[in-house]
């Protein structure tokens, strides 16, 4: 799929060969596609309302497909920029990577197993721990909260921002993992070890990031219907503290 420039010549394509299952399933219908090759061709991220004059849609079935092509993990939504008004910031949405994000994701997940196995036969604290060690590489370039929901979008997770402004001025952000690419490897005996290892590289990244925030809450959910909850509090706190806990010992949500 590609574009054609305003000077005829042929841009790059918006939405790129190789997707997964999912992905395809999501962009077969023409309506969804015609939103992706907008989101695609924009130079930052759109709302409801710029999507439906874009491709001449009603708000509510734009919504609609949104859900379906973030489920799919082709798009991920975060609040706005703020605008100086009142009242909660309004959803933008973007592409989350056009290079079959899922297929990078479960690459990355059997390159991390493959190493720990390598090292040692160990239990779910020994994982989350090696979670924890890895997850310090996930975030490139220089750190910022944005970051680890880019970490996310780059895995295939769909990750949307549900912060409000009170829990962002109190240095909270909160996410809904809106696909889960490793659901196979979840729903499989023993899957909830792939949870242990998910919450420790959230938590090495958070250290990357920002050594004053905090894993408050992480939550995983049914892999099919995805939606796993991460909560993120402290971020802009620097107390000086020193260096971050061990691994083991933090309260967060434990798979079902």
């Amino acid at each position: 799929m590609s574009e054609r420039g305003g000077n005829g010549g042929t841009r790059e394509p918006v939405l790129a060969a190789g997707l997964s299952p999912e992905e395809a399933g999501a962009l077969a219908h023409p309506s969804r596609r015609r939103i992706a090759e907008a989101l695609g061709s924009a130079g930052a991220g759109l709302t409801v309302a710029a999507l439906a004059q874009r491709v001449e849609l009603h708000p509510n079935a734009v919504r609609q497909h949104l859900d379906v092509l973030q489920r799919a993990g082709v798009v991920v939504a975060a609040p706005s920029a703020p605008t100086g008004r009142r009242g909660r910031p309004s959803t933008a949405y973007a592409l989350a990577a056009p290079h079959a994000v899922a297929a990078v994701g479960h690459r990355e997940l059997v390159r991390l197993l493959l190493e720990f196995v390598r090292r040692m036969p160990a239990g779910e604290e020994d994982i989350e721990a090696f979670g924890w060690d890895q997850g310090r590489h996930l975030v490139t370039g220089e750190p910022q909260a944005g970051a680890l929901a880019a970490s996310f979008a780059g895995l295939g997770f769909a990750p949307e921002e549900v912060t409000s402004e009170g829990e962002r001025r109190a240095g909270a952000m909160d996410l809904r993992l809106r696909a889960c690419p490793f659901k196979d490897a979840v729903l499989a005996e023993g899957g909830h070890l792939i949870c242990a290892l998910h919450r420790g590289l959230v938590r090495g990244a958070l250290e990357r990031i920002d050594a004053g925030a905090e894993l408050a809450v992480f939550e995983p959910k049914d892999p099919v219907t995805a939606g796993c909850r991460v909560l993120v509090t402290g971020l802009g706190r620097h107390d000086g503290g020193g260096e971050a806990a061990a691994p083991p010992g933090l309260r967060t949500s434990s798979p079902g």
